[in-house]
């Protein structure tokens, strides 16, 4: 197979349809995370209401960065060509699933992707 005959095509979001704008380090200073922690699974260790409480700003910070994303250089034009092939677009984030769906809404790529082919960081493990 080359990339010219697959069929199905699964996109990071930040970074790679999206220019990435997380300033995970503020982020990790905001929710009191050592810096060397990564922040989900920081998160997942800790006790339920205090975990429940840095997850809610978390997602409150993530959805206005979703609000405001660009993207990347090329990307559009990519998924637009890729679905004129008849190709399945799906994309695999750290993101809520919802925040996803904001993200792609505002960068114009929202009906790209169907709702079941996002898969978040609520849906699986993160890795």
């Amino acid at each position: 197979m080359t990339l010219s005959t697959a069929r199905h095509w699964v996109f990071d979001m930040d970074g790679t349809l999206t220019i990435a704008v997380h300033d995970f380090l503020a982020i990790k200073r905001a929710l009191e995370i050592p810096p060397e922690d990564d922040i989900l699974h920081h998160l997942a260790a800790l006790p339920a209401d205090e975990a429940a409480s840095k997850r809610a700003w978390l997602l409150e910070h993530e959805r206005e960065l979703a609000y405001a994303a660009q993207p990347a250089p090329g990307a559009l034009d990519l998924l637009h060509e890729l679905q004129d092939r008849g190709c399945q677009l799906g994309v695999l984030t750290r993101n809520a699933h919802e925040l996803a769906l904001v993200t792609l809404q505002a960068v114009g790529m929202g009906d790209c992707f169907a709702s079941e082919d996002i898969l978040g960081r609520d849906e699986a493990p993160p890795k």
